[in-house]
């Protein structure tokens, strides 16, 4: 492989910052996270019995493999600050979630400097324990005449563990996201609000609820849990959330109008209409007995 030995994280004390320096320990890289926190740092450095750097400079000029894993708003500039200290034919990625801007400056930089440049977007949250079936999102960008060599003995570390590299464009990217992590973000959001909204003690209203209540509320629980900032962040920065989120305005007035009008046949119309799109999917014929395998593990653990 060409790959290198030395991997710096920037983010390192993050959640995915150090699921990847673990991950990329057992790899056998040399290790090094750089973050602003230092407190943070050292105890995370600590923790996995690698290296820390403070110094941005420092920490990647002699890397063969920088990794970007810091907040969607703050990757493009952080892009711009380590493009021109890296070493020639080192490999840059980041792991945001939303494409089209990062995928720009990424094209930029490597244009611009002797590196390589890849997008990456692991489908999965810092709770992963076993890697096997989990997708990694992955976006070529471009670099120098090794390029293609390196991102596949790079991407080939991944297949090899089981995960699914899913490659696309950034443009694909952001308006599959926008349906696969924007609607069922808002959803769940305004489900707990909508309860919130009620009066009504959540505690309470599980107390009379049946399977389909539960595991809706576990989906919710678990989002609402997890970091606020990188949610809104998900909606409000993509373009094409905003085109779904008019689609649902839309769909929200006409399901209105049908239950309040008692219209029947208007409503076994939109049930219809799920159940014809939902019913060409492969989990479909499984959907039911998945359902109850949840819920069994809901119940197993109450």
């Amino acid at each position: 492989m060409m790959l290198g030995n030395k991997l710096t994280i920037i983010g390192g004390s993050g959640g995915m910052g150090k699921v990847f320096g673990q991950y990329f320990k057992k790899h056998g890289f040399e290790v090094v996270l750089h973050a602003r926190n230092q407190n943070n740092l050292k105890i995370v450095a600590k923790q996995l019995g690698v290296d820390y750097e403070t110094n941005l400079e420092n920490a990647i000029k002699d890397s063969d493999i920088i990794m970007i894993s810091i907040p969607i708003k703050s990757t493009p500039e952080m892009i711009k600050k380590v493009a021109p200290m890296m070493k020639k034919n080192a490999l840059l990625f980041d792991i945001t979630s939303l494409k089209f801007e990062v995928y720009k400056l990424l094209k930029e930089s490597c244009l611009k400097y002797p590196i390589n440049c890849l997008s990456l977007h692991p489908m999965f949250g810092p709770g992963i324990k076993n890697p096997k079936n989990y997708v990694i999102i992955a976006l070529r960008v471009g670099g120098t005449s090794i390029y293609e060599n390196l991102v596949d003995d790079f991407l080939k570390i991944f297949r090899k563990d089981g995960f699914i590299v899913t490659e696309t464009t950034p443009e694909l990217h952001d308006k599959i996201m926008a349906l696969t992590l924007g609607v069922p973000h808002m959803l769940n959001i305004l489900f707990l609000n909508l309860l919130y909204r009620s009066n009504q003690p959540l505690n309470d209203l599980t107390r009379y609820t049946g399977t389909t209540f539960l595991l809706q509320k576990v989906f919710a629980e678990s989002i609402i849990q997890r970091e606020m900032e990188m949610f809104g962040d998900i909606q409000m920065e993509n373009k094409e959330f905003h085109h779904v989120l008019k689609r649902f305005l839309k769909l929200v007035k006409e399901y209105t109008k049908i239950i309040t009008r008692k219209d029947k046949k208007k409503f076994i119309k939109l049930f219809q209409q799920g159940l014809d799109y939902s019913i060409k999917d492969l989990h479909f014929n499984e959907s039911y007995d998945y359902f109850y395998k949840f819920m069994k593990i809901l119940k197993n653990n109450s």
